[in-house]
């Protein structure tokens, strides 16, 4: 109890008399360093080589990843891929993209003058992409005295907390809420990368190293870093922006196919729209009344129909076939005169709205009574229990439609009254058949080119690491595109016979170089790959960057 009591009283004096205690680092500008890793934290002994691991996909069997191995405390087996500096130009950097994702790893140095008994240093690295920016696990460093201030605030305040919700009460939320503005001053931060104590200020070093995803990136990644220096006083001191890490990301895209395709269009001169309404009309009448049931918005939809197709600039209206359909209820005479008068009535409803001119365009036909219609309603209907009856008496009595329709009301009389009540409404209908003649076309029948717009929909989804949905798209092209995208997904089996299926060239052999390795097959690998070398020079430097192959050629060198 005595030792702490003075340490609260040397803490008292220490901001009693000093003013802000970060303004010294203010007038210096001193702050943390950011530098790529060129080097191994620990040299080792030999040059590293990763332990490569082929991991199979339980439901299609394809090599999924080449890496090493290692169990988390929950055990849970990942994959833990080291990746070596390929390529250190300035403050760049070249890193290996993988299914997707990419290794990135610098270092941060904490000078001396950042670090105080009294100091607590919190340093964030920044992933930017293209358009968008992910903060990274933070990184805290904590003087001596800081943390056991920290720490004593933390107890006190978890204390309080405690009683708090022993005694209860209607206000304890706000009695915790406020308990925290008192007493917990320097709030602990959860989940950091790492959380050091450090009693003597000294220069610290932290290699860092994280495994990010590369989609969004467009072929670059960049790393900052954000810190900020928090004093006992309560004084704090922004570190100044530090330089930018530079990642360039090779993938296996520069592989991809970028020429336009095209599909072929076969143009026709002359079409056909045809559309289906059903109009409703009182009990044994013909007139058009627009406000029974849903008339009016059928037609609405005729109308807007007609006239959309009436004032087309691509086409001419040849002709439009009106034809009005029946129910089969009551005698076929007399279903016959109700439907060709429910079309007369119609095509005069047509005439008012277009002017006289549109009977030269309509032919009316008419239906007394729908039978193919209910055959395909009763088809659909699940809740009749004797369809195939039914539809058995409807193929053989179709000469004597009157004596049909009494058959079945007889035979099947609940079913009929469900069919009468929920069938036959579908069947009083107008059937409006469009004859369009395509203008300035001569020749009946034109082939045109047109871009295939999925394909290059999915030639950027690519670019843009969006693999699965480019492997969606690309599945009935089976080209070289698919197969990237199939080994940008771990599905080497299937990109092997699809690359195996292609015309022979420089690039197909260089990737399934790259499968044959991932499935095992070393001396057909180290076939393409030199052949490909051998058509392309080039793919000799290119080989150096893709692991699957450097492994190959280190292990070919060492033999």
């Amino acid at each position: 109890m005595k030792k702490l009591k003075y340490s609260i009283l040397g803490l008292c004096l220490l901001l009693c008399c000093s003013c802000a205690q970060t303004r010294r680092l203010e007038r210096s500008g001193t702050q943390a360093v950011l530098s790529l890793v060129t080097r191994l934290a620990e040299k080792p002994k030999e040059a590293y080589r990763p332990n490569w691991t082929k991991v199979k996909n339980p439901l299609t069997q394809d090599s999924l990843y080449f890496g090493e191995g290692i169990i988390d405390s929950t055990g849970q087996r990942h994959m833990l891929v080291r990746l070596e500096p390929i390529e250190v130009v300035a403050r760049r950097k070249t890193v290996i993209e993988r299914l997707g994702r990419v290794m990135i790893g610098f270092r941060v140095e904490v000078p001396e003058e950042l670090q105080s008994r009294s100091f607590g240093i919190r340093l964030t690295p920044v992933l930017h992409k293209r358009d968008a920016s992910f903060a990274l696990d933070a990184l805290l460093i904590r003087g001596g005295l800081y943390a056991g201030v920290q720490s004593r605030e933390a107890w006190q305040f978890d204390k309080y907390r405690r009683i708090v919700a022993a005694t209860g009460g209607g206000d304890s939320a706000a009695r915790i809420e406020r308990a925290r503005r008192l007493l917990a001053h320097i709030p602990q931060q959860a989940d950091p990368r790492l959380d050091s104590v450090v009693r003597t200020p000294r220069r610290m070093e932290y290699f860092y190293s994280q495994e990010v995803p590369a989609t969004g990136s467009d072929g670059e990644l960049r790393v900052t870093l954000q810190g900020e220096v928090q004093a006992l006083d309560g004084s704090r001191y922004r570190l100044p922006a530090s330089d930018t890490m530079r990642y360039a990301v090779s993938s296996m895209l520069s592989f991809v196919d970028t020429t336009q395709r095209f599909l072929k269009r076969i143009v026709k001169r002359y079409a056909q729209v045809h559309e289906r309404t059903s109009l409703g009309f009182p009990p044994g009448g013909t007139a058009i009344i627009d406000t029974l049931g849903d008339n009016a918005r059928y037609l609405a939809h005729i109308l807007s129909t007609m006239d959309s197709l009436m004032r087309h600039d691509e086409y001419y209206v040849d002709s439009i076939t009106l034809t009005a359909t029946g129910s089969p209820e009551g005698l076929y005479a007399g279903n016959e005169r109700l439907a060709r008068m429910r079309a007369e009535a119609l095509e005069a409803f047509l005439r008012d709205r277009f002017g006289p001119g549109i009977d030269t365009l309509i032919a009316l036909r008419w239906m007394a009574e729908d039978w193919d219609g209910l055959r395909g309603a009763i088809l659909r209907e699940d809740s009749l229990s004797h369809k195939a009856e039914m539809l058995r008496m409807i193929a053989e009595g179709r000469d004597d439609p009157d004596a049909l329709e009494k058959n079945i009301r007889n035979e099947y009389p609940q079913e009929y009254a469900r069919i009468r009540r929920r069938l036959y409404p579908q069947l009083r209908a107008v059937d409006f058949r469009y004859s369009l003649r395509r203008k300035e076309m001569v020749r009946d029948t034109v082939v045109t080119a047109e871009p295939d717009t999925l394909y290059a929909r999915a030639v950027t989804m690519l670019r843009e690491r969006d693999y699965a949905g480019a492997m969606y798209l690309l599945e009935s092209y089976r080209d070289r595109n698919y197969a990237l995208a199939l080994l940008s997904r771990g599905y080497d089996a299937e990109a092997y016979e699809v690359l195996k299926a292609l015309p022979q060239g420089a690039q197909r052999d260089y990737l399934t170089a790259i499968v044959c390795s991932r499935l095992g097959r070393r001396d057909e690998a180290l076939e393409h790959y030199h052949r490909a070398a051998g058509e392309e020079p080039r793919y000799r430097f290119r080989a150096k960057l893709d692991p699957e192959l450097s492994e190959l050629i280190n292990l070919l060198t060492d033999e």
